[in-house]
């Protein structure tokens, strides 16, 4: 079957079977392990000093050890190329910003969901060239990576995308996830619905996101997708536990560890597990507005004192 990796990841691959020279396995997980430390050291150098302690968010993750090195899933590669490009956009750089984000989304697909981050609050005023520069790169970027396999290929570029969304389940004719809208929605509905969640965030992202913290954005598209999707491969969530070292809201890694139940334990627990994630991320941001709101009340009263 033609493979459904994207033309990054096969370069990746490549490199892999360069370097392997008789030890099979063991080169891509030492490529994964390289990935993981590399997100590690990246992390350490671009948050602030009093927050490098979150990069053991992702360095001491156990699905970092276990999805990213021992299992050595692309993802991790993915998941570097975003981290990198999100903090070029929140340091202005965006053409180099672009490169990377195109990089990742053409490294595995699903970290293309970061965008709408890097652009976040571009809708709160009047769009300009400069905001346009970023996505344009990017998009630029990922074509580019493509344009030799669509000139040998043409239609079979998409490779094994539309078989993985049958037997995945996300096929109307073969319906196994959006386990949070099953019970709500028929089956024909659910892949629209599961759509319009996700554009709500990135609407909402790209109208009330902070520019200086994409991150922040795209941690809420990425979670919202996996959340509507809940998928049962939890490596999945490499990226999403990235963003969560970048953004600091914990309660985000709730959701592949969701996906990892599901991996474990079968289809069953689908619904529950990501109900459980859900409710934990809900409880969460709850939290965080109650102590946002109490501390500004303080400060008021502080206020009116003096």
């Amino acid at each position: 079957m033609p493979t459904i990796y994207p033309p990054v990841a096969e370069v990746w691959f490549l490199g892999l079977h360069l370097a392997e020279h008789g030890t099979g396995v063991r080169a891509a997980q030492a490529g994964g392990a390289l990935l993981a430390v590399a997100t590690t050291g990246t992390l350490l150098v671009v948050l602030p000093r009093e927050r490098r302690r979150r990069a053991a968010l992702w360095g001491w993750f156990p699905g970092t050890a276990v999805w990213a090195v021992n299992d050595a899933h692309v993802d991790t590669l993915g998941a570097l190329l975003a981290v990198a490009g999100l903090t070029l956009a929140a340091r202005h750089r965006r053409t180099t910003a672009g490169w990377a984000l195109g990089a990742a989304a053409a490294a595995k697909l699903l970290p293309a969901l970061v965008l709408p981050g890097a652009l976040s609050g571009a809708l709160a005023r009047r769009p300009t060239r400069r905001d346009l520069l970023l996505p344009a790169v990017a998009l630029g970027c990922f074509a580019l990576a493509y344009l030799p396999y669509l000139i040998l290929s043409g239609r079979q570029v998409l490779g094994f995308l539309p078989a993985y969304l049958r037997e995945e389940g996300y096929d109307d004719a073969t319906v196994q996830r959006f386990g949070l809208l099953q019970p709500l929605l028929p089956d024909a509905a659910l892949a629209p619905a599961a759509a319009l969640v996700v554009l709500a965030a990135v609407v909402y992202v790209l109208r009330r996101g902070d520019p200086g913290r994409p991150w922040a954005g795209a941690l809420l598209v990425y979670g919202t997708t996996l959340l509507a999707l809940t998928p049962d491969y939890p490596w999945y969530g490499l990226l999403l536990v990235a963003l969560v070292a970048l953004d600091g809201r914990w309660e985000w890694l709730a959701v592949p560890a969701a996906g990892e139940a599901v991996y474990l334990l079968g289809g069953d627990v689908q619904t529950p597990a990501y109900r459980a994630a859900l409710a934990l991320v809900l409880a969460g941001a709850a939290v965080r507005r109650w102590v946002s709101w109490r501390g500004a009340a303080v400060t008021r009263a502080a206020v009116r004192a003096g």
